[in-house]
């Protein structure tokens, strides 16, 4: 099942986009469970009582708590990067301010079906991306580590440490090999493998991550990560 919010403090807008969220549902194979909020402060007291969202389709015009607001309490002070932010408004003069929250789009009032089909689909390929899990194996014991929650991998010699958002192990193994079973991954360095959706800022000779650790791109890698960047960009606003 799929969950999805909906915060606009016009309630004819949330009928309206659930509405259309219930004629999407009927084009794939999952089961929607939408809910609407009038105001952010509801929106955000919801999610402090530990409901999860999957999307989110956030207003920015909201009054008292606005979207941008509410979208940096869910990034920065609850440290949630899996929920795909979807921001509707009436105006187009925003870009620079949703820049940090990293939202999957930006969708201009009226609603109609086509300018929500598109980033839906997306979407929900990023969360059944989510869902898949990393094994690997230390002596004759396998584990799983769901894939949205490995932050980078760092190679010492044929030992890996998998850094994720709850603690850190080692194992043997291979960053060349590793990479190939994890496109959303980017080959920074010979020591480093790094997950695009926790990348913060990206410099010619390093990149930040959301976490504030800074790893080097190495000079033999620096047009590959060129590369890379541009193809996940690319796949991250062309969704056909």
């Amino acid at each position: 099942m799929i969950r999805i919010a909906i915060c606009d403090n016009d309630g004819f807008i949330c009928d309206q986009l659930e509405d259309l969220l219930h004629v999407y549902e009927t084009t794939i194979m999952e089961e929607m469970d939408v809910e609407s909020f009038l105001s952010g402060e509801e929106l955000c007291q919801r999610l402090n009582e530990g409901v999860f969202f999957d999307i989110i389709f956030l207003d920015i015009e909201l009054k008292l708590l606005n979207g941008i607001e509410v979208g940096k309490i869910i990034r920065e002070q609850m440290l949630n990067e899996i929920t795909q932010i979807i921001y509707i408004s009436g105006k187009e003069n925003y870009a620079m301010q949703l820049f940090k929250i990293r939202p999957l789009d930006f969708i201009i009032k009226p609603l109609t079906y086509d300018k929500i089909a598109a980033p839906l689909k997306y979407a929900l390929k990023i969360i059944n991306g989510n869902k898949k899990l990393f094994l690997y194996k230390k002596g004759q014991t396998s584990y799983k580590v769901p894939i949205k929650d490995i932050i980078y991998f760092e190679s010492k010699n044929r030992k890996v440490n998998i850094i994720t958002v709850n603690e850190v192990d080692t194992f043997y193994g291979f960053l060349e090999e590793i990479s190939e079973k994890l496109p959303y991954f980017i080959n920074i360095h010979k020591s480093y493998l790094v997950n695009y959706n926790y990348v913060f800022k990206i410099e010619y000779h390093q990149l930040t991550l959301l976490n504030s650790i800074v790893l080097p791109i190495s000079q033999n890698n620096r047009k590959k990560v060129r590369d890379k960047l541009l193809e996940l960009e690319r796949e991250t606003f062309d969704y056909e």
